[in-house]
């Protein structure tokens, strides 16, 4: 799996999103210098514009860092322009958890919120948002009484998404996976209880996260465990949006699937598994799957995404791995998905944003 321990890193230094920030001795001086910097990023990922000062010319850290900036723009550009997409505008806000200066070097640990406006080149409805949010470790140095970065991290949406790996938990080790999955491959009688879409989407727009236009002051559910720094948190938003009881879609849990003291099953967390659960359980079932021009090129193509519903899945393959899920929470004027998604946090973006040509998307909709 890709960026893992970026993943790990990002948690350990920014600590568990929900954490409130901590008092700390920043100057105004960092934070004018954060707001500036990240404006002029937000700003230069639409328009052409110079970023280069906020880096030093000579640091191969600090040069990484201005490239996946430079390249992060030209494949949003090259997207949106596939898409016959305008993008009119990108404003963001700064959280900052922690700001540490140490002689001549200044560690700090942020979340970066960005809406984007756009609309279709080639449509009638009105401009559209959608939102993300990226956790960041930076560190800067100031040189001849100037401020620069010197090297940073973070998971970026508008990157491939490899962020979902399976740890396995103490709490299942004894369980057999493959016990698990054949108890629910066994015929079942109908579901007492229904699939509620309407509050399985109400959960994922209220819990998406850092992303902009999320709910619930920008925070994950503290009912369920942040798996983001053990390997990703995409599968266990997913369950929980699907499965929780008292907000999400209130599928029954199972003795495979299932959160329970604290931590969620195998299938409840790792793309593989919830995948095979799903279809196996007869919970879900795939309406198509293949690379974003297979599936349009297909002469079913609208029927197939007139089929995919807000509340139902994508999963996401790369390089024959699935690694990573979303929730479908509406559709664009198109008939497109928009989804949300939790570790790169996501709220109504559309689907194919932050995924190569050769990307499988595996459409999955949840039986009702």
């Amino acid at each position: 799996m890709r960026r893992i321990a970026w993943i790990i890193v990002l948690s350990l230094m920014l600590g568990p999103f929900q954490a409130n920030a901590e008092p700390s001795s920043e100057t105004a001086e960092i934070r004018n210098f954060l707001t500036e910097l990240y404006r002029a990023r937000s700003e230069f990922l639409i328009r052409d514009m110079p970023i280069d000062a906020f880096y030093f010319e000579k640091v191969p850290t600090s040069q990484q860092a201005l490239f996946l900036e430079k390249k992060r723009k030209a494949y949003f550009q090259a997207w949106a322009d596939k898409r016959g997409i305008i993008v009119h505008g990108t404003e963001g806000t700064l959280k900052i958890f922690r700001i540490r200066p140490t002689d001549s070097l200044v560690k700090v640990s942020l979340v970066h919120r960005m809406k984007v406006t756009y609309s279709y080149a080639q449509g009638s409805e009105a401009p559209v948002a959608f939102g993300l949010g990226t956790r960041h470790v930076l560190t800067l140095k100031k040189e001849n009484g100037k401020l620069r970065v010197l090297k940073e991290w973070y998971l970026d949406p508008l990157d491939i998404d490899s962020d979902d790996v399976w740890l396995h938990q103490p709490s299942f080790a004894s369980e057999p996976e493959t016990e698990n999955l054949k108890s629910d491959t066994k015929p079942k009688p109908p579901r007492k209880k229904r699939y509620n879409r309407e509050k399985a989407v109400a959960y994922a727009n209220k819990y998406a996260g850092s992303a902009w236009g999320a709910g619930n002051d920008n925070r994950y559910n503290p009912k369920y465990r942040d798996y983001t720094g053990i390997g990703g948190d995409c599968t266990n938003f997913v369950s929980q949006v699907i499965g929780d009881p008292a907000e999400g879609g209130g599928l029954p849990m199972t003795n495979a699937w299932r959160y329970s003291a604290g931590s969620g099953s195998r299938a409840w967390v790792s793309t593989d598994a919830l995948k095979s659960f799903l279809l196996y359980s007869g919970y879900g079932k795939v309406i198509a799957s293949g690379t974003f021009d297979q599936i349009m090129r297909n002469p079913s193509a609208s029927d197939i995404w007139s089929k995919l519903k807000p509340g139902d899945l994508i999963a996401y393959m790369y390089n024959n791995d699935l690694d990573h899920f979303a929730v479908v929470v509406d559709k664009d004027e198109q008939g497109l998905p928009l989804i949300n998604c939790h570790t790169t946090d996501r709220y109504h973006v559309p689907f194919d944003l932050g995924w190569e040509n050769y990307t499988h998307f595996v459409l999955i909709h949840i039986n009702d």
